[in-house]
């Protein structure tokens, strides 16, 4: 059995590589853990190592600590590969790492061409692809004079972080300082981007590449929430193939052929302007917001399995025709929650896979500005298409009734 050393594999990852005849040492950062679980962490980590076949907690945040755990793990398990697919934070220095060892699954040049969507913006300028007029600025207070060679609004966004956290569409130059505190309050210093407004249908592209293959397992549509924050409000698996879509699907893979991407998962985001598609960003791992498990409840494909029998060098098959699966985050008044009602109705629909509200009397539903600020969730499928889909979801919204007490 082919030994893995995996930064943050999710529980789900760790069964699906022994599915496929890989042995899993797992590295993980308890804060980080912390971050996405809550309070759940330590039983979700105590899972984690429960399943894995090695396992080390340590610190993301300390780059010495972090490589040297990553390098005592390969030597401990002589590991054929190093593979991190979790959150982009902590990727690079994974595969800096691998590199060092020879142990990459992809070049860390790859893997930053892909995540950092500075680098990302500055390929496709310099390789003529999907064409985005763009300026950078090292501190906010700066973006203001990039203006003048825009049309407002722009777009400004943090070059390095993920979960549309600090992306924001500027219509008035005033709203720059509100920006910036936004920014601070996220602990965000680095490098910023000024991008065009692109206007048109948001998709996504699932791929799963295997020795240099690019393999489009499907295009997801995105649902936007309200500006000036770009948050999905939800998102539709089973968009039929149409012109359209396989030009959206075709530039996906022109963009990871660029990056020089070897293998694995990736999740790109497309705009489908009037004149044309153009890339907003992309991620070398599988797409967030539960896409593989909308695909898996609408087309019964595991994407999660299929990354690594990529990984192992097999081709993934193609998904099947089917029905719909879709995301569809809830959006309620913000301020203290006094009561709620309805939430037992919604999940025992027959078409409700899961539905997550995770608030009580008494706490605060929050303005909704990045993924993390979201009012729960339903997932659930159809049979026949994106309407039908977003007609149910908007049943199961409607039945859930909440009383709030504004801040």
């Amino acid at each position: 059995m082919p030994n893995l050393v995996m930064v943050m594999p999710y529980q789900a990852y760790i069964e699906k590589a022994q599915a496929e005849g890989f042995r899993i040492f797992a590295i993980w950062d308890p804060a980080e853990a912390g971050r996405l679980f809550g309070a759940q962490a330590p039983a979700y980590l105590r899972k984690v190592e429960e399943l894995a076949d090695g396992f080390r907690l340590v610190d993301f945040t300390d780059s010495a600590a972090y490589a040297d755990a990553i390098r005592e793990a390969v030597s401990e398990t002589g590991a054929d590969h190093v593979w991190h697919v979790g959150s982009e934070e902590s990727m690079q220095l994974a595969y800096d790492v691998a590199d060092e060892l020879g142990k990459a699954v992809n070049s860390p040049a790859s893997v930053a061409l892909l995540n950092d969507k500075l680098a990302m913006r500055t390929l496709l300028r310099d390789k003529g692809i999907s064409s985005v007029r763009f300026a950078t600025a090292s501190r906010w207070p700066d973006v203001e004079g990039l203006l003048g060679d825009f049309t407002l609004p722009v777009v400004v966004k943090p070059a390095a972080l993920s979960a549309s956290r600090g992306t924001f569409l500027l219509t008035d130059p005033a709203d720059l300082p509100a920006w910036g505190a936004e920014l601070g309050a996220l602990g965000y210093d680095g490098p910023l981007l000024v991008e065009e407004y692109l206007r048109g249908p948001e998709f996504s592209v699932e791929t799963m590449t295997v020795r240099g293959e690019h393999h489009v397992l499907g295009v997801t549509r995105k649902l936007l929430g309200p500006l000036p924050h770009f948050v999905e409000r939800g998102h539709l698996f089973g968009e039929p193939e149409t012109p359209e879509t396989r030009q959206v699907a075709d530039l996906a893979v022109e963009l990871l052929d660029a990056t020089g991407y070897q293998c694995g998962p990736a999740h790109t985001e497309v705009i489908l302007t009037a004149g044309g598609p153009r890339i907003v960003e992309s991620q070398a791992r599988l797409g967030g917001d539960k896409i593989p498990d909308i695909i898996r409840l609408g087309r019964g494909y595991d994407v999660k399995r299929a990354m690594f029998a990529a990984l192992a060098g097999r081709t993934p098959s193609p998904i099947p025709p089917g029905g719909v699966g879709h995301i569809a985050y809830f959006a309620f008044p913000t301020g203290v929650l006094r009561s709620v009602s309805g939430v037992d109705e919604a999940r025992e629909l027959d078409f409700v896979d899961t539905l997550n509200f995770p608030f009580s009397a008494g706490d605060v539903l929050p303005e909704t500005v990045s993924s993390k600020t979201r009012h729960g969730y339903v997932i659930l499928t159809a049979s026949e298409d994106a309407a039908e889909a977003t007609a149910r979801a908007d049943r199961v919204h409607a039945l859930i009734e909440v009383e709030v007490e504004a801040r």
